[in-house]
């Protein structure tokens, strides 16, 4: 007889298959037959009606791995520190992080047309606007922020700018390679990074 932890451990299998099947296709839609037909063992009730359930199973598996990189990347750091690794975390830097842009590009293209997606999408986003809003918040507590940053602000435009960032790396690489990327985050957190005091010479 299965138990809560195997339907949990069958939840997360049908996820991750979602998630390897949409990327593989490049973001277009995949039936939950096809899912079904990837399991092995078998799961008995997928929980998948549609194409826009299998995407959204895709989606919370790769925001899942995200937020435990996120949380692992972060940890013991505080403020501006904290957020330049989470967010340069966020850009296509290596082949899973492309992968996971790739799984983003098929939502955003989905939550035009579907009230479903664009619901979870805008739950979602709002999440994580949340907590970049709340680090630069105490980055600004801290002292760490030139004067007059407005955090709410700031948190949508960086978000905004990894959008973009992410789509010209995936879609212009010659022209925004990664490195570019990362260095055109990096000056925009400079920017409202406070100087460092002058040394004492004395």
């Amino acid at each position: 007889m299965s138990g809560p932890r195997d339907a949990a451990r069958d939840e997360d299998r049908v996820r991750a298959v979602a998630f390897r099947l949409v990327v593989a296709g490049g973001g277009a839609a995949v039936a939950p037959e096809r899912i079904a037909a990837a399991l092995e063992p078998p799961v008995t009730d997928l929980g998948l009606a549609d194409a826009d359930d299998v995407l959204l199973a895709a989606v919370h598996w790769s925001h899942r791995r995200i937020a435990r990189r996120f949380f692992d990347l972060t940890a013991g750091r505080f403020g501006l520190a904290a957020l330049r690794e989470g967010l340069t975390d966020l850009l296509p830097l290596d082949a899973d992080r492309v992968d996971e842009t790739v799984l983003e590009l098929a939502m955003w293209h989905r939550a035009r047309v579907s009230a479903k997606v664009a619901e979870n999408n805008r739950r979602e986003r709002e999440d994580l606007r949340v907590i970049v809003r709340g680090v630069l918040a105490d980055a600004r507590d801290d002292g760490e922020l030139v004067d007059g940053v407005d955090v709410d602000a700031v948190a949508a435009c960086l978000l905004a700018l990894i959008d973009g960032l992410s789509v010209h790396v995936l879609l212009y690489p010659d022209r925004m390679p990664a490195a570019t990327a990362a260095r055109t985050l990096t000056a925009e957190l400079d920017r409202i990074t406070r100087p460092a005091p002058p040394a004492d010479d004395r």
